[in-house]
């Protein structure tokens, strides 16, 4: 059909009407109906045009043009919304059918800390026994030990370029290592409680840290110094991060709350009220929207990041949420807990869609791997396990 619209091209050019391009889109299916009724339409148009009712005919033609597009806007969106809800069955089937796959063994204390290095080989974890370990994702032996706190290591990052192991201890410092050697080239010191989280700047110029001494510190990478230190809270700090776009810092509290910082100026400029425990991790959602933690209280709250207002809570852990991240895909909140489980939550209904049992202590720590395959844990059993879909 889009060939009949030819001569009425001829006719909006010869009336000084500025030619609408032919649509080069492939043809949308029609049904019966549908093509019956675009047909006529188009007889309609062509019977004017002999008549010689030129404005009929074009007033017939661009409502066959406009209705035609919006049919075909119709039709591709349903299109999409049903490839989008069956992409998310599928990903929600696969995550039914997780379960552990593998165990790593070889800590002499709880796992406080796991990450997947950003090249996807090695898993890195952070032990009550005071060492960082560094595992073969692929077979599961630890490769290399990484000793010089002393105390628990309860934070682990791998810096953005791969080079370094970042870790916050119960001995109130933070050490930078050389990843490929294994041995620490500075310690950073000035906190006056044990260090419960780090994290690096999105550029890389600055170390992020908190601590039961109920602050958060910036630190210059480079030299080691702290050069900003944020007070308000009004118990210890369990969680850090660092909002997306690098503006703000945000933080979780045995105070029950969470503050959102302006990095720039050190003002709390946000306080989130509703937990009735211990905020024990927070995140911000992959699209900059919303705040999600979790909390000693046993529930997952998701917030309003503009408003500061709770608009959701999620409730079926029978223990402490320590740790909470987002899936990549964003529709999915995956928590460890001591109640010795992960969960995994629908974001959108807030159900939880499936539970992980295996560990034999609290789940402290919990990661997806960065293609989106594996849950990686770690737990008061001394353990990390690796859950994903057994292959065949």
């Amino acid at each position: 059909m889009p060939n009949q619209f030819e001569k009425f091209r001829e006719i909006e050019e010869m009336e000084n009407i500025k030619p609408t391009p032919i649509e080069k889109k492939k043809p949308i299916e029609l049904t019966k109906e549908e093509d019956e009724y675009f047909v006529d339409l188009l007889k309609k148009a062509k019977e004017a045009e002999k008549k010689g009712d030129l404005e009929q005919a074009i007033k017939l033609y661009l409502q066959y043009k406009e209705e035609y597009k919006a049919l075909r806007e119709k039709k591709e969106g349903k299109k999409e919304e049903k490839e989008e809800k069956e992409k998310a069955e599928e990903i929600k089937k696969n995550y039914e059918k997780y379960e552990c796959i593998k165990t790593l063994k070889g800590h002499g204390g709880s796992v406080y800390s796991v990450i997947e290095s950003h090249d996807g080989k090695y898993i890195i974890s952070g032990s009550r026994d005071h060492t960082i370990k560094i595992w073969d994702k692929e077979t599961g032996e630890y490769i290399k030990t990484l000793k010089g706190h002393g105390g628990s290591v309860n934070s682990v990052i791998e810096s953005r370029d791969g080079k370094y192991i970042i870790s916050g201890s119960y001995d109130e410092t933070i050490k930078i290592w050389d990843k490929e050697t294994g041995k620490c080239i500075k310690t950073l010191e000035g906190h006056g409680g044990w260090v419960r989280s780090v994290i690096e700047s999105h550029d890389g110029k600055y170390i992020i840290s908190c601590s039961d001494d109920e602050t958060i510190k910036i630190w210059d990478k480079e030299t080691g110094e702290y050069i900003k230190t944020l007070k308000g809270h009004g118990g210890w700090v369990s969680s850090v991060i660092e909002s997306h776009d690098g503006k703000y810092i945000i933080s979780g509290s045995t105070d029950n709350t969470i503050k959102i910082w302006d990095k720039e100026t050190e003002e709390c400029i946000k306080t989130l009220k509703g937990h009735g425990g211990s905020v024990n991790s927070v995140i911000e959602s992959h699209d900059g929207k919303y705040i999600i933690s979790g909390s000693g209280n046993k529930t997952i709250k998701i917030w309003d990041k503009e408003t500061g207002e709770c608009i959701k809570t999620l409730d079926g852990h029978g223990g402490s949420v320590n740790s909470i991240i987002e899936s990549h895909d964003g529709k999915y909140i995956i928590s460890g807990s001591d109640d010795e489980t992960i969960k995994i939550w629908d974001k959108e209904t807030g159900k939880c869609i499936k539970t992980l049992d295996g560990h034999g202590g609290s789940v402290n720590s919990v990661i997806e791997s960065h293609d989106g395959k594996y849950i990686i844990s770690g737990s008061g059993d001394e353990t990390i396990k690796i859950w994903g879909e057994k292959e065949e």
